[in-house]
C-alpha cells in the first residue's frame, strides 16, 4: 500500500511540474489556422515544417525528412501479435480500421498521433481525426480540430477528482449535458487527414425515453433526435452524403444522459484516436469498467492499440518500478482479454535529461523504466518500439531541444510539434518496414 501510494504521489507532483513548464513553452507562439472563411489562432510553439518533406514514395519507401535527429529503430518483441491489424489492413478500402493510441502528456494536443493518422490515412484512406471528447483539456493546443463546448457540463475523467463517481468511457472521459449545454467541433486545413468527414457518431448511456438532443451539420438547420433508452453503451450515427466541416450538438430536455464523445469519420480508411491521459502513468486504466470497454469495442472494433507512458513515473525508490512494471502487466493482460482481436505495441519512454553541472544528461530513472518497460512487453507477449533508442539513446533530448527549429520543449520531456511529426516518421517507418514483411511471408 505504501508503494501505491508512494507512486501516485510521485506522478501527482511529475505531472504539476511538468505541466508548469509544458504549459509555458507549449503555448509560446500562435499559427493561423483557416477554418472556413476565418481564421483562428490555436496556441503553437513553432511554424510547421513543410508536409510534403514526409509523403509516401510510389515503391512504399517511407522518406525522411531532412533533420537528422533519431534513427530508425525496428519493432520487437511479440510481431507476430501485430497479425491482427495488418490482416485488417487489406479490407481498409471497404472497412474502418480503428487505431486507439493511449498516453500521457506527450501526446496532448494530438502531438505525434496527429501524423501517425496522417500517414496512415495517406497510405490506406479515411477522412475524419475520430474520436473527441465532450471536455477536453487541450483545445487551444490542438490544430487537428476547432473543438469548443459550453461551460455548463457536468465532466469527469480518470486524470482528475470524480466526487460523483461518474462512469469515464474509453477516452477515460464523461460528460453529463445541462439543458441547453452544447459543444462544436470544426474541421481545419492543418492537415489533410483533418479537413472533412462524411460521418459522426455520438457515444452515450443512461438516456431515458424523453432525453432529446439537436445536432447541425455545416451549420445547417438542427434536426431533433430522440436518445434510445438504456445503461449499455450506444452510438447514433449521423450520416451525411457530402464532405462536412462542423458539427453542432446540443442536449434540449429529458433524462440527462452520459456522453462519453464523438467520431469525426469517413466509410473507411484508417483512424487513430488520440487517448491523452496528461499526468497518468498508465496504471489507472485499470478503473475503466469491462464491460464498458467490450461494448466500445463491440461498436468500433479496434485493430490496434497504442500504449504510450512513462514520462509521470520517476522516485528515487526502485520499488516503484517494481509495483509500476506489475500494474501494467495487469492493464495489457485486461486490453488483450477484452480486445481479443486486437494488436498491442507498447512505446518505451522518451528520453528524458536533467541538467549535472553544465551538461544535460539522462535522468537515471530513464534506463530503469525503460527495462522494467521491456519486461512489461515480455511478460504479455505484446510488441514493443523503443522511443528512447529511435531518439538517438543517452543524451539525446537535449539534441532535440537545442535543434533547428526545436524539436522538444525546454522541459526537457516532451516534443514540440515538429518533434512530434518526427516521431511519427519513425514509428509509421517502423509499422510499415514490419508489414512490408508481413505480406511477403
Amino acid at each position: 500500500m505504501k508503494k501505491l501510494n508512494l507512486l501516485y504521489i510521485t506522478t501527482v507532483i511529475s505531472f504539476i511540474i511538468s505541466f508548469l513548464f509544458f504549459s509555458k513553452h507549449y503555448f509560446a507562439e500562435l499559427k493561423l489556422v483557416k477554418v472556413g472563411a476565418n481564421s483562428y489562432q490555436p496556441f503553437n510553439l513553432l511554424a510547421e515544417l513543410p508536409l510534403t518533406a514526409f509523403r509516401f514514395a510510389e515503391d512504399n519507401v517511407f522518406r525522411y525528412n531532412q533533420n537528422n535527429l533519431g534513427k530508425y529503430t525496428p519493432i520487437t518483441g511479440n510481431v507476430g501479435q501485430l497479425k491482427y491489424f495488418y490482416d485488417a489492413l487489406k479490407d481498409a478500402d471497404t472497412k474502418r480500421i480503428r487505431i486507439g493510441y493511449y498516453g500521457d502528456s506527450i501526446i496532448l494536443g494530438d502531438v505525434i498521433s496527429e501524423y501517425v493518422r496522417e500517414y496512415l490515412q495517406e497510405k490506406f484512406g479515411g477522412g475524419g481525426i475520430g474520436f473527441l471528447p465532450i471536455v477536453s483539456q487541450d483545445i487551444k493546443m490542438r490544430r487537428s480540430v476547432l473543438h469548443s463546448f459550453s461551460n455548463d457540463w457536468i465532466s469527469a475523467s480518470i486524470t482528475m477528482r470524480n466526487p460523483n463517481n461518474l462512469p469515464p468511457g474509453i477516452s477515460g472521459n464523461v460528460s453529463i449535458p445541462s439543458e441547453g449545454s452544447w459543444v462544436k467541433y470544426q474541421t481545419t486545413n492543418y492537415l489533410p487527414s483533418t479537413e472533412f468527414f462524411y460521418n459522426a457518431r455520438i457515444f452515450y448511456s443512461n438516456a431515458g425515453e424523453s432525453s432529446v438532443i439537436e445536432y447541425s451539420l455545416n451549420d445547417s438547420r438542427l434536426v431533433k433526435v430522440t436518445l434510445k433508452k438504456g445503461n449499455f453503451i450506444n452510438s447514433f450515427l449521423i450520416n451525411s452524403n457530402t464532405k462536412s466541416t462542423s458539427l453542432l450538438i446540443k442536449f434540449i430536455s429529458g433524462e440527462r444522459p452520459y456522453i462519453y464523445g464523438v467520431s469525426l469519420e469517413s466509410n473507411s480508411g484508417i483512424y487513430v484516436d488520440n487517448f491523452a491521459m496528461p499526468g497518468n502513468s498508465g496504471v489507472s486504466l485499470l478503473d475503466l469498467n469491462d464491460k464498458m470497454l467490450q461494448n466500445f469495442n463491440q461498436l468500433m472494433n479496434y485493430k490496434l492499440l497504442i500504449f504510450n507512458f512513462g514520462a509521470n513515473v520517476t522516485s528515487p525508490n526502485k520499488g516503484v518500478y517494481t509495483v509500476y512494471e506489475n500494474k501494467m502487466v495487469e492493464v495489457i493482460n485486461k486490453y488483450k482479454r477484452l480486445f481479443p482481436a486486437c494488436s498491442i505495441i507498447l512505446v518505451s519512454v522518451e528520453d528524458k535529461t536533467m541538467k549535472i553541472g553544465p551538461n544535460f544528461v539522462t535522468n537515471p530513472d530513464v534506463p530503469i523504466l525503460l527495462q522494467a518497460q521491456k519486461r512489461i512487453a515480455e511478460k504479455t507477449n505484446i510488441a514493443f518500439w523503443n522511443l528512447w533508442e529511435a531518439m538517438g539513446g543517452e543524451n539525446s533530448m537535449y539534441k532535440w531541444v537545442t535543434a533547428s527549429p526545436p524539436m522538444a520543449l525546454r522541459d526537457y520531456a516532451h516534443f514540440t510539434s515538429q518533434g512530434g511529426q518526427r516521431i511519427a516518421d519513425l514509428f509509421v517507418h517502423a509499422i510499415l518496414e514490419l508489414y512490408k514483411n508481413y505480406k511477403a511471408k
